[in-house]
């Protein structure tokens, strides 16, 4: 694949990237590469010749970051179906590639010679709101609308059969990607990424029986509040709010037409990766 146009994707609270932006400009001009920046790094940096914020150039996006900031970029590459090629900057980065030190010339020479694999990660939608925006890569979660800590009960069913009714803080609807972020922290497994599956777990049930199940991402997950003492919400990778009220007490999950596409230039211990990831992950 042609790379004609390369974006950067920045995150502006880690400092760190601006020095790493400058080296991956000084690479990409070198072999005559366009390049985009988002707003905020073309403002840090204030270099010419660059576009700003016209991602819809690109054929292949750089996020520099961590898998937070690999979220928001997601807003810029989703649209167009751009590859994701993620520069490390934070600790975990489960969907980064590569460390700031292995960004060198023979990384962009293979970037431009189309010398890399695509893992596509499956993502969720909610139906009836626009798929462009409202998607996610990790999880939803539906939690209640207002910082009290009343038991929020629901029920939810997968294609129409019951699945559970819990009373506690809410329920995780995660993607197999998703299955090491905020569902492993509540007691869901780890899924394999290349599994094609929604996890869906319980987060503090009041009740001794409900447990994690997971099921087909084929299914259409229907999350349903059973009471309105003060509302729920649907969180989409912590990133945006769906509310649930009296007059909208459900939601309906199910896979979004679009996936996320990851730049990957070789095989990966997947277990080998969990292990040195979260142990790592102490404060």
């Amino acid at each position: 694949m042609s790379h004609r146009c390369i974006g950067i994707h920045w995150n502006s609270s880690k400092p760190s990237g601006l020095e790493v932006a400058r080296k991956l400009i000084g690479l990409l001009r070198q072999k005559d590469v366009e390049i985009c920046l988002n707003g905020s790094l073309d403002a840090q940096l204030n270099v010419s010749g660059c576009l700003v914020d016209r991602f819809d150039r690109c054929q292949l996006l750089i996020v520099l970051g961590g898998d937070g900031t690999i979220l928001s970029g997601l807003d810029r590459a989703i649209p167009y179906d751009t590859p994701i090629l993620g520069v490390n900057l934070g600790r975990l980065g489960f969907l980064t590639e590569v460390e700031t030190d292995e960004l060198n010339e023979r990384i962009i020479d293979r970037l431009l010679a189309g010398d890399y694999a695509i893992d596509a990660r499956t993502t969720m939608m909610i139906e009836g709101q626009d798929h462009l925006r409202y998607y996610a890569l990790n999880d939803i979660v539906i939690t209640r609308a207002t910082p009290s800590v009343r038991i929020l009960s629901l029920e939810y069913e997968a294609n129409g059969t019951l699945v559970d009714c819990i009373s506690g803080d809410g329920l995780i609807v995660a993607t197999a990607t998703g299955s090491t972020a905020y569902s492993l922290s509540a007691g869901g497994p780890v899924v394999l990424p290349g599994l094609d599956c929604f996890v869906l777990t319980p987060v503090c049930p009041h009740t001794l029986n409900a447990r994690p199940v997971v099921v087909s991402a084929d299914e259409r997950i229907t999350v349903r509040m059973l009471d309105d003492r003060g509302g729920a919400q649907a969180v989409l990778d912590g990133r945006r709010v769906i509310p649930m009220t009296l007059e909208r007490p459900e939601i309906t999950i199910c896979r979004s037409p679009r996936q996320a596409r990851f730049v990957r230039f070789h095989e990966k211990n997947y277990f080998g990766l969990l292990r040195s990831k979260l142990s790592e992950w102490t404060h």
